[in-house]
């Protein structure tokens, strides 16, 4: 029989006794702890942990929260509970691109990323067919009608399908700062270059004219500062002075997959913790 997993996040200012507190409580109330990641960030005196645990036959939600609740209290601690067999809702925006699209969506089919996908939104029609091939309803939003009435029509196709988690699979268009707002820390942008180095467009022509010795991809919050939100992910690739621009741009694609994968894993493994403006990852 498979048990039921939960996973606990916790933050709090760093103190004696949270590590006890918090595997005490688990045990407590019928918890079996699978796996516990825990980061002391001695530079900011802050705590991060997160911990996976089974539930016994004792187990229940409702008395793991009522019980935790005071612990929190006590501590001071910001946390979040996860059943994880409810799985996230992820819509995919996309443009006329469409590696970091098929990546997503052959590691969702091979089910490394735990997640839902019901809907592929795009500002063009070109990439209709991936989303038909694996059976995925399109829809295309006219951005011509202005951001503020086009952004209300992808609201509208968001809330249709109950959606947790936005991610822009090389989108090209920048999202109001009102729609970031609303999606806050919700949506996972997938930026071709080594933030914050080389923001903004065409950031592998911005790199090859500084003569960099690497390139490399982003995956980031989306928010109101272009490029400039919490990085969740990065990766690299050593390239020649011999490469041309061209050779940047096919050689960055499998950077960018790989990137825009590992930030979404992460995000559904709940091991992001955002505090001062930055992520910290705790796996």
């Amino acid at each position: 029989m498979t048990q039921q997993t939960y996973t606990l996040t916790v933050l709090c200012a760093d103190q004696s006794g949270l590590i006890a507190a918090v595997t005490g409580c688990i045990a407590k109330t019928g918890g079996n702890i699978l796996n516990l990641a825990q980061h002391t960030a001695t530079d900011l005196g802050m705590f991060f942990c997160r911990v996976s645990f089974a539930g016994t036959a004792s187990f229940t939600e409702d008395l793991f929260k009522e019980t935790f609740t005071k612990t929190a209290e006590h501590y001071s601690m910001e946390w979040q509970f996860f059943n994880n067999t409810r799985k996230k809702r992820v819509a995919v925006l996309v443009s006329k691109t469409s590696h970091c699209l098929y990546e997503i969506l052959l590691k969702h089919a091979d089910e490394e990323l735990d997640c839902d996908i019901p809907v592929i939104i795009s500002n063009h029609p070109d990439l209709a067919h991936i989303a038909t091939s694996f059976h995925i309803p399109f829809f295309q939003v006219d951005v011509a009608k202005g951001k503020e009435a086009y952004e209300k029509d992808l609201e509208v196709i968001l809330a249709q399908y109950n959606i947790d988690l936005i991610v822009l699979a090389r989108y090209m268009q920048v999202m109001t700062p009102e729609f970031c707002a609303r999606w806050d820390n919700k949506i996972i942008n997938i930026h071709h270059g080594f933030l914050p180095a080389f923001k903004g467009a065409k950031p592998y022509h911005q790199a090859w004219q500084k003569g960099v010795k690497i390139i490399g991809a982003t995956g980031h919050f989306a928010t109101a500062d272009l490029d400039q939100g919490p990085i969740i992910f990065q990766d690299v690739i050593r390239v020649a002075d011999t490469c041309s621009v061209d050779e940047f741009i096919r050689m960055g694609k499998d950077v960018e997959r790989r990137v825009l994968v590992e930030a979404v894993r992460r995000y559904l493994s709940h091991s992001i913790f955002l505090h001062g403006g930055r992520t910290f990852v705790i796996e």
